[in-house]
């Protein structure tokens, strides 16, 4: 009776320790993956703008797909895809050289709306950028020419 006791005991205290163990390790992988986390930066936006409309492989990876917008061209009308997407060579700019369009840039830390239209003609292009998990990607692309 006394062995089983001692037996008890012994494998107990085994247990407990391996549990205290195992969860001192999980924290120490938990704080080390949030120091990992928080010690990669964001992604500098005019190094991705460069990228996003140079490299068309790049761009499709950055699209975030489906994403909100349409092509609006006269009667012909569709949400964005992968099959239909077409390549953006424009990079985002603070001014443009194109006098007949109206330009508005809005960016922040986090987002970048970048808007042209033509007053009174239908034509309006707006598109936005979203950092998401430390990396830019197009969330909005609204492309319209009535």
């Amino acid at each position: 009776m006394k062995y089983n006791r001692v037996v008890f005991f012994v494998l107990s205290v085994i247990f407990i320790s391996c549990k205290d163990n195992k969860i001192q390790q999980k924290s120490k992988s938990d704080s080390s993956v949030k120091k990992l986390e928080k010690s990669e930066p964001a992604e500098n936006f005019d190094e991705f703008n460069k990228k996003f409309h140079s490299d068309s492989v790049f761009q499709v990876s950055r699209v975030d797909f489906p994403i909100e917008g349409k092509h609006v061209s006269g009667f012909e009308q569709y949400d964005w895809n992968r099959k239909n997407w077409q390549f953006q060579a424009v990079p985002v700019a603070e001014k443009t050289e194109i006098g007949e369009y109206q330009h508005s840039l809005v960016q922040t830390d986090t987002l970048v709306t970048e808007r042209f239209w033509i007053p009174d003609s239908g034509f309006e292009v707006e598109r936005q950028f979203k950092l998401i998990g430390n990396k830019w990607f197009l969330i909005y692309y609204n492309d319209i020419n009535l």
